[in-house]
């Protein structure tokens, strides 16, 4: 019971309500599969069976074509901002394990000059990672920090939002590192 408690309090935390993900087409899996298709094309106007050319202008379009397939499969994933819709860009920076709750204190009261003096993490002492999401204008941001707890990060505290000059500091973080 207490193990399903914990679940739920943890996938409740690790949605973003200011961020939206969403799936677009890949480009280039169009122009793989566009490819392909002018490869298989070209392959059948080749008159003779024996041709070098032939072979290779098939195995091009096949190749092109698995990769266009998984590309178009897989897709783009971009970070959408839900109040305005612009794109956001993520950036995660990682700290220390002992800074976890200096760095959640820094990110909640909006302190974000001195979250560049934390030290930040080399190797695997990496226990302390925070979350930003910035749009290109740098109107918008939200941060969120998370601590690793093995064999994942866990968000310590709920995502938060930013305008103005805040978002301004943030951007200088992600710059800095």
């Amino acid at each position: 019971m207490e193990n399903k408690e914990k679940e739920t309090t943890v996938s409740k935390f690790a949605e973003n309500p200011y961020v939206e993900i969403k799936k677009r087409v890949s480009m280039a899996g169009v122009w793989s599969v566009l490819v392909a298709v002018v490869a298989f094309v070209a392959s059948g106007f080749m008159t003779d069976p024996q041709s070098s050319l032939k072979l290779f202008l098939i195995v091009v379009g096949v190749c092109f074509l698995i990769y266009g397939l998984i590309k178009l499969a897989v897709g783009n994933k971009v970070a959408v901002c839900r109040a305005n819709g612009k794109v956001l860009k993520k950036h995660e920076l990682l700290f220390e394990s002992s800074e976890v709750s200096r760095l959640k204190q820094m990110v909640e009261s909006g302190n974000f000059q001195s979250i560049g003096t934390l030290p930040r993490a080399v190797g695997h002492k990496a226990g302390a990672k925070l979350t930003l999401f910035i749009d290109a204008d740098q109107s918008f941001a939200t941060a969120q920090v998370s601590e690793f707890i093995p064999f994942d990060y866990e968000p310590v505290m709920s995502p938060m939002s930013y305008n103005g000059d805040s978002v301004k500091a943030i951007a200088a973080l992600t710059h800095a590192a």
